[in-house]
């Protein structure tokens, strides 16, 4: 049985919203070709990234198997995207979404 990879990848953001992926440690350059079930895909902020700026939900589509799922970590600062079929496949479109989060607005609930 073949360990799958994990392929890791530097994600800048500008204020324009322009972003910039960055293989690291050997990771392939776009296209990813995945040959091993349960391949993870890791895309990270960079640090000189807003620290307000967080990943969110991925925009998926021609995955008809649902083959692709993802997980938001470290705080938003990371999204590990884990292909769990090497079948043949057309590309499997992913686009990483980012937004920023506020700071807490300090909401009190004091009952009357």
């Amino acid at each position: 049985m073949t360990t799958p990879p994990n392929y890791s990848y530097s994600v800048s953001v500008d204020t324009e919203g322009t972003f910039t992926i960055t293989p690291e440690a050997g990771a392939p350059e776009s296209p990813i070709t995945v040959t091993v079930p349960n391949t993870t895909i890791t895309y990270t902020l960079t640090p000189d990234t807003a620290a307000a700026m967080v990943f969110l939900a991925p925009e998926v589509s021609n995955d008809p198997d649902k083959d692709l799922t993802w997980e938001i970590t470290d705080a938003g600062r990371s999204i590990v995207i884990t292909d769990s079929d090497a079948d043949e496949e057309d590309s499997i479109c992913v686009k990483l979404v980012t937004g920023f989060i506020s700071p807490d607005p300090q909401v009190k609930n004091e009952p009357v």
